[in-house]
């Protein structure tokens, strides 16, 4: 199958296989037993620990592993506020923010916080002014994703959090489509927090990275929790962590190259793209491994459907909203209409991708778009 989904998940590197079959094998210990078993098992995770520090430009006594990115997202920015003065109840965040991030954000409305949603224009970058006019001295927390699952589009982060820390407000930063894809340097972004998924670069599922800055304040979610210095309960995954940390090692080597190929495919669909096929977003202001587009003349499903047919995998939006109208909401706060936003859909890339591969895609849909005109005249 060719396969374009890689912003839902991508496949396993082979280092990282490897990497989690030598740690199930040499460290299947338990980190919190005392014994030796449980010594070099904890050993592992401190050096996992070491790696990501060095990969996010932080300290390792900030890193944290989580069942998942979801979790990372919900765990960070619970324990965050937290920490935070009790009378603060203002978040801002957007509406393109992960399910995981929204879900929070409906959870704390009902638990009294006001959040705050920053208007996008039609590329689905924030108004800068409108944060700016927002976030103030009674601001909880800031929430901003990276890079939009949807269409790609980067924010900037690195503006809003500056301007953040005139008012000493943490902001959290969900970078899981960014990590190991785009350049970036999370101390330049100036940020509290950011999540990381491991799944995504070529590690397994069911890993999560946290680095929340050991400088900031903050508080267990659950009382009594002593895994990971209170952060989250529960034995952590060690081969897991270690083949997570292998993928990030080797994502990270091979990120300029895979860059320029993400660049290259990016401008190869744009220049084939039949007449009608709209762009999300604006080539400049987005990643180049997540493409969004608006079909002219079906819905995203059935697009995603007939290239399923001939062995590509395309999706409709995020994988985590898949039910819940994955694509609707962020399409809606850019701007479009529902009966255009269902016919969205997203082709992603990863470092294995080829020219020849996104040919097959930009095939089946000038084939589509061919009988669907056919059909109009009969």
């Amino acid at each position: 199958m060719i396969y374009l989904d890689s912003a839902a998940t991508s496949p396993m590197r082979k280092e990282a296989l490897d990497a989690y079959i030598e740690a199930a094998t040499s460290a299947f210990g338990n980190t919190q037993s005392l014994h030796d078993a449980g010594s070099t098992a904890a050993d592992y995770v401190a050096s996992c620990r070491q790696m990501w520090a060095r990969f996010l430009n932080g300290r390792e006594e900030g890193i944290y592993f989580t069942a998942n990115a979801s979790e990372g997202n919900q765990l960070t920015i619970r324990s965050l506020l937290r920490g935070r003065p009790p009378e603060f109840k203002d978040i801002v965040t957007t509406k393109l923010e992960h399910a995981s991030v929204l879900t929070t954000m409906h959870e704390l409305e009902k638990e009294g916080y006001r959040i705050h949603y920053i208007p996008v224009n039609i590329f689905g970058v924030i108004d800068i002014q409108a944060f700016e006019q927002t976030v103030s001295h009674e601001t909880a927390l800031v929430v901003m994703q990276l890079v939009n699952s949807e269409m790609g589009a980067i924010q900037p982060v690195k503006a809003c959090a500056n301007y953040a820390k005139q008012y000493d407000v943490p902001i959290h930063c969900d970078i899981v489509q960014g990590f190991g894809k785009i350049p970036l340097n999370v101390t330049e972004l100036g940020v509290t927090s950011v999540v990381c998924s491991a799944h995504k670069i070529g590690g397994p599922k069911g890993v999560g990275i946290v680095y929340i800055n050991p400088s900031i304040h903050w508080e267990s979610v659950y009382e009594g929790t002593t895994h990971q210095h209170g952060f989250r309960a529960g034995t952590v995954d060690v081969p897991a962590i270690v083949a997570a940390t292998i993928a990030a090692k080797y994502a990270l080597a091979d990120q300029p190259e895979a860059f320029q190929q993400a660049l290259l495919l990016q401008k190869f669909v744009l220049e084939n793209l039949p007449l009608n096929v709209q762009l999300v977003g604006r080539q400049s202001m987005k990643s180049p491994f997540i493409l969004g587009l608006i079909m002219p003349h079906v819905e995203g499903q059935w697009m995603m459907l007939e290239c399923n047919r001939h062995q590509i995998a395309i999706s409709t939006g995020t994988a985590c909203k898949i039910g819940f109208g994955e694509a609707m909401s962020a399409m809606s706060a850019i701007g479009y209409e529902s009966d255009e936003a269902r016919k969205f859909v997203r082709i992603s890339f990863n470092q294995h991708t080829t020219v020849e591969e996104v040919e097959a895609f930009l095939k089946v849909v000038k084939q589509s778009l061919y009988e669907n005109k056919i059909k109009a005249t009969l």
